[in-house]
């Protein structure tokens, strides 16, 4: 299931803002049509009601990998490697919160990865194997 929210943009066309709904989370196992919007960097698309500009919103979005037990957090703006081991920290620490989390932890794999073309590789392998 997609789980999404709803976000303030500001068009960089106009200057106009709007709200606009967004993706946050996708199971690929229930979600393969957008797979191919993940892997072109498309998937929270965007057009300003006012001037009609597109745009790419470059967001965080969760995937998860089943049957795989694999979480990925893609976010093409996490360049440093500080800021990704700060993102794995918050997973430790949200995971080490209770036994239910670790359990759940101890199960999956979560990685953090800000280029697209590795997050390509991992969803086309994904597809070879399951879709």
């Amino acid at each position: 299931m997609t789980g999404t929210s709803t976000t303030e943009v500001k068009c960089v066309k106009c200057k106009r803002i709007y709200e606009s709904v967004v993706i946050d989370h996708i199971d690929l196992s229930e979600d393969r049509e957008l797979v191919r919007k993940i892997k072109s960097g498309k998937a929270n698309r965007v057009q300003c009601p006012k001037c009609k500009k597109v745009m790419y919103l470059d967001r965080s979005i969760v995937i998860n990998f089943e049957p795989q037990n694999l979480i990925v957090l893609y976010d093409p703006n996490l360049k440093k490697k500080e800021d990704i081991e700060n993102v794995m920290r918050s997973y430790e620490s949200i995971i080490g919160f209770n036994e239910i989390f670790e359990e759940i932890g101890a199960e999956t794999e979560f990685k953090v990865i800000s280029d697209i073309k590795k997050l390509k590789t991992l969803i086309t392998d994904y597809a070879k194997l399951y879709m």
